[in-house]
């Protein structure tokens, strides 16, 4: 009689379930819902609406649901978020259709954690790693980071009826978190898929009716204005700092006698600006009062105070003859040649370089 390998059958009936994972799953963001504005401090929710569907019906399907939102990095979304998924899919306690997220502990070594890239390919990554690799980041000019969550059980998209037909199934993840410091204005990105396909970049199946990147993912990205951040804080999808002109001192008020320094060096993106080995810059100086009045002051001569470093200093309510009981609030500043032939603004921008008081 033939001798039987129980082992190997064993092995075969455990590898079972992962055989049928390879199943497609479509995912489609078709709304959020999040607050046009919040102030720094506030707990707000965000709710991501999901379209989910499959040209392949099957009970067998252990996939996590994979989800990614883009945030200020100042705001430590990881660790002050919390994220979960609600949709009608359910197969067994183990493999549910709704549930918590967890962020992304980037352990590659367990098998619903490793990436997928744009080739559908292993990619030796992790979500969070090929999330800042991949997608772009929106109209913010920087310090955001897309930070990921996988679903702490299976969602079975192949388990419902519904979820093969073009119409697909509908499903939302809820996201509440702590509007963070630092800045006024961000555009905030959300990713959706699987651990299946990750980043796979294909077309959708031919029967289903989504508007998405992929068939395996989709994103969505919606401006916020954040209040109480302080005089400091910058809005991420305007203007990048720039250190084209600076003040001194670093703390100051408009009341205070400042310097302000022009650097020809520093242009967009590291280029030398239109003024570079000048020999004569002036200052163009205007002023916003606190009742919107806007003064424009005289072209200041400017002295050369280093390599390609020029410096004029003011007391601009002296300056602009601000009128008794009316403040200053902001400064706009370009710079020229003498006869005006050649002006540097904002690098980038057509726009003046504009500050606003600084205190510690």
């Amino acid at each position: 009689m033939k001798n039987i390998n129980y082992k190997k059958i064993l092995t075969g009936l455990i590898v079972l379930p992962l055989i049928f994972i390879f199943v497609t799953s479509c995912f489609d963001i078709t709304g959020v819902t999040q607050p046009a504005s919040a102030k720094v401090g506030d707990t707000v929710t965000i709710t991501v609406d999901v379209n989910l569907s499959t040209e392949n019906q099957n009970n067998q399907n252990y996939k996590f649901l994979w989800f990614g939102m883009l945030v200020p990095k100042s705001w430590d979304v990881a660790n002050n978020a919390t994220v979960r998924f609600d949709s009608p899919l359910k197969i067994s306690t183990d493999r549910p259709g709704s549930g918590p997220m967890s962020a992304d502990t980037e352990d590659i070594t367990f098998w619903g954690n490793k990436s997928k890239g744009l080739d559908g390919e292993n990619s030796g990554n992790s979500y969070t790693t090929d999330m800042n690799n991949i997608l772009p980041i929106g109209e913010n000019y920087g310090e955001v980071e897309w930070v990921a969550f996988r679903s702490d059980k299976p969602v079975d998209v192949g388990s419902d009826p519904d979820a093969k037909s073009p119409a697909g199934i509908d499903g939302t993840i809820t996201v509440t978190l702590k509007i963070g410091s630092g800045h006024s204005g961000v555009q905030l990105g959300y990713w959706v898929g699987s651990h299946q396909n990750g980043f796979k970049q294909e077309d959708a199946w031919g029967q289903s009716i989504q508007d998405a990147e992929s068939r395996h993912w989709d994103t969505f990205y919606k401006s916020m204005t954040i209040t109480g951040a302080g005089s400091e804080a910058t809005d991420l999808t305007g203007p990048a700092p720039t250190f084209t002109a600076t003040v001194a001192p670093e703390s100051y008020m408009f009341d205070d006698i400042l310097t302000i320094n022009f650097d020809a060096k520093e242009g967009k993106d590291g280029a030398n600006t239109a003024l570079f080995d000048a020999n004569e810059v002036h200052m163009n100086p205007k002023v916003m009062l606190a009742d919107g009045t806007v003064i424009a002051g005289n072209p200041v001569p400017m002295t050369l105070s280093g390599s390609n470093i020029w410096s004029a200093t003011m007391w601009p309510p002296g300056y602009f003859s601000v009128p008794d009981g009316n403040i200053i609030t902001e400064l706009h500043v370009n710079f020229s040649s003498p006869d005006g032939s050649v002006v540097v603004k904002n690098p980038g921008y057509d726009s003046d370089i504009i500050f606003i008081t600084k205190c510690e």
